[in-house]
């Protein structure tokens, strides 16, 4: 199933005596408080096309400041992918990270375990035994292929929630993927990659579906000059809406995110959610 295969990273500090200019940073935007990131929280998403199609839903749950863990159910509940991720607290980028999937073929068969483990100046992407380094130029860094989970984790930080802000993006190249990676090839440059700044313009407050949000112009080097949009809830100030004509993964052809709903829950509640999703998959999947 080629639309759940999470990006599978490890992103450790390289040992190689190689000297990296050091990333700008806009770290002076935000309030590095613990008390002001999600925690305790589930919000559900629709990923999908611009126009609706290829949907999955995304359940995005923040166990504990700094921390997401992403549900990724596809196929009416046939495809099931799941990412950890853990930012640093310092510099807002993640830099630990395990994927599955598959996990509709059962729990002892979680397939494509991803580890990082690094520092953001110097971060390497671990796929099949083979290493991708990268350095981002702007922190904090995010990459886009996750969703925006991490930058979830990241915009209650903000301290004006209508101001303009700027982050990194770091991305695998998908093209430079399919015609150069070879796993357990060692060290390959200019797979994994950074793509510059991303642009958040503040427009205005607008209701959206009936929902305060703070509306924001998406934009800049990372998305090739190509403009979107991002609604985000004026309360809890999480991703309501996102919309932009650039995919984040090949098998879509633009990417859309539409906040469903959201609830307070602990991590025995979430833990049984999870087993419940896997559950479904596993007898969808014997009954074809």
């Amino acid at each position: 199933m080629q639309a759940l295969r999470p990006l599978l990273l490890a992103l450790s500090l390289a040992t190689a005596p190689i000297a990296f200019a050091a990333p700008s940073h806009s770290l002076d935007q935000y309030e590095l408080k613990p008390e002001r990131a999600p925690q305790g929280q589930l919000v559900n998403y629709v990923k999908s096309n611009l126009d609706g199609s290829k949907r999955l839903v995304l359940s995005l749950y923040f166990a504990k400041p700094f921390e997401v863990e992403a549900l990724k159910v596809e196929g009416d509940g046939r495809y099931i992918a799941r990412v950890q991720a853990k930012l640093d607290p310092q510099t807002l980028t993640a830099t630990w990270m395990r994927s599955f999937n598959g996990l509709e073929n059962g729990p002892g068969k979680e397939r494509l375990q991803m580890q990082m483990d690094g520092k953001p100046e110097r971060l390497t992407a671990s796929v099949a035994g083979t290493q991708m380094p990268v350095a981002p130029s702007h922190l904090p860094a995010h990459v886009y292929n996750f969703d925006l989970s991490s930058l979830n984790l990241t915009l209650p930080l903000l301290k004006n929630p209508r101001a303009d802000f700027e982050v990194g993006v770091i991305d695998p190249d998908f093209a430079a993927m399919r015609a150069r990676f070879k796993p357990n090839a060692g060290m390959m440059e200019g797979i994994f990659i950074d793509k510059g700044k991303a642009s958040f313009r503040y427009l205005r407050d607008e209701e959206l579906d009936g929902v305060p949000t703070h509306r924001f112009e998406v934009g800049g080097p990372a998305f090739g000059g190509v403009t979107g949009s991002l609604w985000v809830n004026a309360k809890d100030r999480l991703i309501e809406r996102f919309e932009h004509a650039l995919p984040d993964n090949p098998d879509w052809k633009s990417f859309k995110l539409s906040r469903m709903s959201e609830r307070a829950m602990d991590a025995t509640a979430w833990e049984a959610f999870k087993a419940a999703s896997v559950q479904r998959a596993m007898g969808l999947v014997e009954a074809e």
